[in-house]
């Protein structure tokens, strides 16, 4: 792995990705400053038939997006730091974003709150694509719970975005988000020095932030298929774990980890399970969607924990898994019918529909004296992100918008 540093464009990492033992390149991970047109893709590139913006709402807009779980990628070596894609299994949970948008007639972005680095990117993307000469008031706040597998990054850029489509008169559908959000995914510098830096994404995060409930993605952005799942509670808890001491301590930036794990371990074992992954989602996942079976839909997931690159990520926390997957194991036997690990972790979530069960989960998680700051106690969110416009709430459920 090689680093350069510049003061202009920030660092510089190359990255060795291994697929298996014939599949060996170098990817870039370079940070940029926000707004940097080189970091700002092009419709061709994205697959959007390019346009300009229908109009301007001068009166402020509220967004409410839930955060996501992400519960699993079906083949990571299907995306790379330019390239959204991979598919994968994701939620929907009551943990929310929220911003309020404002479009000015002065060509500046003003924006409050937090993440005002990834919030500033994509205003500047929205400018460029739209040739919109106005500027923007973005005022944002995220759930606050940052780097440990609950979607801060999108959920923030899915907020902001939807935002300014709407300010803007709709020019995007909300495939078309998806497909912004996806090539410019990205987050701030863990050196927190005015830098962003490129990310991963299958677009799970903006599916749920839009469409609420359980999802499937394939490939290249694609929403395959999704259900809601009424009264399921969710609890969330955060281990403590050797990545995160580490990560904190500033032994390595979070970002060098994850684009290794993710580009060489977690991509080796999908290059030899990805197809067993697949098979699973196709056969067991997707008809206990649709007859909204939670046990099944829990019995699949807990098969894909073991496989490909969800058992690199769980394996990163140490011991092989252990401090992992103790806990979706004791789980399983609770009676949980749905549980794993959202992202590369360490979040480890339970969802349930029975009170009993419930109950249960929160008694083991004491028991092992996990600190009451360390759980989150929610539900899943059906609903997805909303809008509010003169005092009117409306979601997008069932809207024309959406269109995929």
């Amino acid at each position: 792995m090689a680093t350069e540093n510049s003061e202009q464009q920030g660092q510089k990492v190359e990255i060795e990705i291994i697929g298996s033992r014939f599949d060996k390149v170098t990817t870039i991970l370079e940070a940029f400053k926000p707004g940097d047109k080189r970091f700002i893709h092009s419709y061709e590139t994205m697959g959007i038939a390019p346009r300009g913006y229908d109009q301007v709402k001068h009166n402020e807009i509220e967004v409410k997006v839930p955060a996501r779980l992400h519960n699993n990628v079906l083949d990571m070596n299907r995306f790379n730091l330019n390239r959204p894609g991979g598919g994968g299994i994701g939620v929907s949970i009551a943990i929310y974003f929220y911003a309020k948008v404002k479009a000015i007639d002065a060509p500046e972005i003003r924006t409050s709150g937090e993440r005002p680095l990834i919030v500033t990117h994509f205003a500047h993307i929205f400018k460029e694509l739209l040739g919109y000469p106005g500027g923007f008031e973005i005022e944002l706040y995220d759930h606050k719970r940052r780097h440990v597998g609950l979607g801060s990054s999108i959920g923030t850029m899915c907020a902001a975005c939807i935002g300014m489509n709407e300010v803007l008169g709709r020019p995007f559908h909300g495939w078309e988000l998806r497909r912004i959000m996806g090539y410019h995914s990205c987050e701030e510098t863990p050196e927190n020095d005015g830098f962003l830096l490129p990310a991963f994404e299958t677009g799970i995060g903006a599916m749920v932030g839009v469409n609420g409930g359980w999802v499937v993605a394939s490939d290249d952005l694609v929403l395959v298929h999704r259900v809601e799942l009424p009264n399921t509670k969710a609890i969330i808890f955060i281990p403590e774990v050797k990545s995160i001491e580490d990560e904190f301590c500033g032994k390595e930036t979070s970002a060098e980890s994850e684009v290794e794990l993710l580009l060489r371990r977690a991509r080796s074992m999908d290059a030899m399970q990805s197809g067993t992954k697949a098979q699973i989602v196709l056969f067991d996942m997707l008809p206990a969607m649709i007859r909204g079976d939670l046990v099944k839909i829990g019995d699949a997931l807990f098969d894909l924990c073991y496989l490909g690159s969800k058992r690199a990520e769980c394996e990163q926390h140490g011991d092989f898994g252990t401090p992992i997957y103790q806990y979706i194991n004791a789980f399983r036997k609770i009676g949980v019918e749905i549980t794993g690990m959202s992202s590369v972790g360490p979040t480890v979530f339970a969802l349930t529909q029975k009170e009993d069960v419930y109950d249960r989960v929160l008694s083991y998680l004491k028991s092992m004296n996990i600190a009451e700051s360390r759980i989150i106690e929610t539900e899943v969110d059906n609903l997805g992100g909303t809008i509010t416009e003169d005092g009117v709430e409306r979601s997008f459920t069932n809207d024309n918008w959406l269109k995929g």
